[in-house]
């Protein structure tokens, strides 16, 4: 198994965690998956309900798997600019919440810029 596949496993589990520990409000589950791409893959949220017809879907975050940053989604097939942060980095999840990667405000805000 390569680096980035291993390194992407480890962080769809910590996020999976944070949407987990989230969720424990709420009558439904939020599954998070990856869609391979070419450049990019796509992290998914998926609403799991009891009624299979009220379950939603929707781009959480995107990775390039060229050098791992994690950016939010701009729209579902196509990533914002701006990484929140990278998978490999030891703080990679400082930027990163239940509903996704942090807005750029945010991330300013952090900085104190």
């Amino acid at each position: 198994m390569n680096y980035y596949k291993t390194t992407l496993d480890s962080f769809l589990i910590e996020c999976q965690s944070l949407v987990d520990e989230h969720m424990r409000k709420y009558s439904w589950e939020q599954l998070l998956l990856v869609k391979k791409g070419r450049r990019y893959d796509k992290i998914v949220s998926e609403d799991i309900h009891e009624e299979p017809h009220r379950n939603s879907t929707r781009v959480w975050a995107f990775v390039d798997k060229i050098n791992g940053d994690i950016l939010k989604p701009e729209g579902w097939k196509k990533p914002a600019k701006h990484a929140r942060g990278n998978i490999y980095d030891e703080d990679r999840m400082l930027f990163v919440s239940h509903s996704g990667p942090a807005y750029m405000d945010t991330i300013k805000e952090y900085y104190g810029a």
